[in-house]
């Protein structure tokens, strides 16, 4: 049986899914799934700068208003949160990066850049009227 820092830190999982379309643009949390704690005191301050979160394919120029946050629910310390602040642009591709500093309550780090994107939708698109 491994011991405490023995595994590596891996990422699961997010929601919405890497390569997801069609993204509501008023998502409120966008969640992060890790396969351990990686929101305990011990490692929150740094991990939460580990969050990078833009829009299109300049990360510098187009980055987003966010908030990184967690749950102190124990069933939720491998999830990270990532809040947008106002609504999101339609049509746009926005991308996250978990940076490989990430590191987990035993000391286990990710090694490496974890990138997920996503698209949102069209803005309201109004339907058509069907004709009697």
């Amino acid at each position: 049986m491994a011991q405490p820092g023995e595994k590596p830190l891996n990422f699961v999982s997010s929601i919405p899914a890497n390569g997801a379309t069609n993204v509501s643009r008023s998502i409120g949390t966008i969640t992060l799934v890790f396969d351990k704690n990686v929101v305990d005191d011990s490692v929150w301050e740094d991990n939460k700068t580990q969050i990078d979160f833009w829009a299109g394919s300049d990360r510098l120029e187009k980055r987003i208003d966010y908030n990184v946050v967690r749950s102190t629910a124990t069933a939720k310390r491998r999830n990270i949160y990532i809040k947008p602040i106002g609504l999101l642009k339609s049509n746009t591709k926005y991308t996250i990066r978990i940076g490989p500093d990430l590191t987990s309550k035993a000391g286990e780090s990710l090694g490496k850049s974890i990138i997920i994107t996503f698209t949102t939708g069209r803005r309201g698109v109004v339907p058509t009227p069907i004709e009697e």
